[in-house]
Order: structure tokens, then sequence, then C-alpha cells
């Protein structure tokens, strides 16, 4: 009545291996699949991949048909099929190739365009950082004017004072200039290192910091302030 067949040997539970094993006991949940190769059990494949079901993508026939496909491609293509195609378009299918090669065409020089004023939107530079870069081109122009002595300049150049730079007043050539800021780098890496304010960092103290002098003194605080 219960429907279990008395001559059917009971096999036992994992409860009961786990009991019986002790610490030795380990799950095993592949060996009861149920495959033609028993081999199969515990091949190691993933059900899921890149989001992608793996049973979705498996095809025994896929290798005949890719040779099926190959060969109506090449019956095609020796029929001439795709070298006739632009001579089958309708005249509506031309007028829609046409406009979408115009429309390709704008969007190219729009392209075009945006490229050439890209530079013309940028924000202006400040005054201090146009004079410090002229200084410097104009520091370059007299030491290659010095090093050339035969080369010809006209007149009205010749009388013009050129102003160097703050940065490259009172150095002779452009060597000088490069070994002056080498230098000066230099000497700029420990204080880096160590994160230390230099001079150019601006620091407001406070006069009264809060945390010292705000709240009622209590006993034995009078030697903190």
């Amino acid at each position: 009545s219960s429907g279990i067949n008395a001559e059917w040997p009971l096999r036992p539970g994992e409860r009961d291996m786990e009991l019986e094993l002790g610490d030795d006991y380990i799950l095993d949940l592949k060996k009861h699949y149920d495959l033609p190769n028993p081999d199969d059990k515990y091949d190691d494949i993933p059900e899921v991949w890149e989001g992608h079901n793996i049973a979705d993508f498996v095809d025994p026939d896929i290798v005949t048909k890719l040779d099926e496909l190959e060969k109506e491609e090449a019956m095609l293509e020796e029929a001439g099929v795709y070298e006739s195609e632009d001579e089958n378009l309708t005249e509506e299918q031309k007028d829609i190739r046409e406009k979408a090669g115009l429309i390709r065409k704008e969007k190219a020089i729009i392209r075009h365009k945006h490229r050439l004023n890209k530079h013309s939107n940028r924000t202006p530079m400040s005054e201090r950082v146009v004079r410090k870069k002229q200084g410097i081109k104009r520091a370059r122009s007299i030491s290659r004017m010095s090093q050339d002595e035969s080369m010809e300049v006209d007149t009205k150049f010749q009388t013009k004072k050129v102003k160097p730079g703050r940065d490259v007043s009172g150095l002779r050539d452009a060597k000088m200039v490069k070994e002056v800021r080498k230098k000066m780098k230099k000497s700029q890496i420990k204080m880096n290192q160590f994160g230390k304010a230099g001079e150019a960092d601006r620091h407001i103290a406070a006069k009264l910091p809060k945390h010292l002098f705000s709240g009622k003194r209590g006993a034995g605080k009078t030697d903190r302030r």
C-alpha cells in the first residue's frame, strides 16, 4: 500500500554517509547525474557565460549547416548576383542611396568645421601668461641671432629693443636658461616629496584657535593655554 517494493535495495542517503564517514565526508551531487557516458559527469562546463545560457548555443548540426551556407554563397557569387545588385535597384532605392551619400558628406563638413573652430573657442590666456610665453620666444630668437652673425637683419629690427621675460632676465642664452630651470626643478624635489609649503603657498594662521579659546577652564587646564 505504501508503494515501496521490498525487493528494491535501499540506497544510503547523504545524511547516513555523512554520519558514517565523519570528517572524511564530501558532498558530491554530480555522482547521481544520469548521462550516457559516466566519464562526463565531472566536466567543468559553465551553465551561464557572459550573461548567455550555453545550452541556447549548442547545435550538433552546425558544421553541416555551415558547409551548406558556404556552397550557397559560392553559387551566388558565380551567378553574379552581388555584382548586379545596383542594377536591380528601383528609383526610390537609388534616391534613398543618393540622399544618404549627401547626408554623410554634410556630416563630414560639419565635423571639419567643428575641428577648425575648436581652437578659436578656447578661453583667452591671461596677460601674464602671454607675456611669459612671448619672453621665452624672444630670448630664443636673440640667442639664435647672436649665434649666426652672418645673417642679415632688417635695420628696424636692429634698433628695436627686445625686453626679455622676468624668468629669463639676466641670462645670456637659451643654454643658460635651460640650466637654470633644471637647477630650479631639482631644488623643488625634496620640498615636493615631503609636501612642505613653499614660498608661493598662502597661509593665514588663526590668531585665536577656537579649540583652545572656547569654553570654561577646569582645574589643571591653565598650563595648556
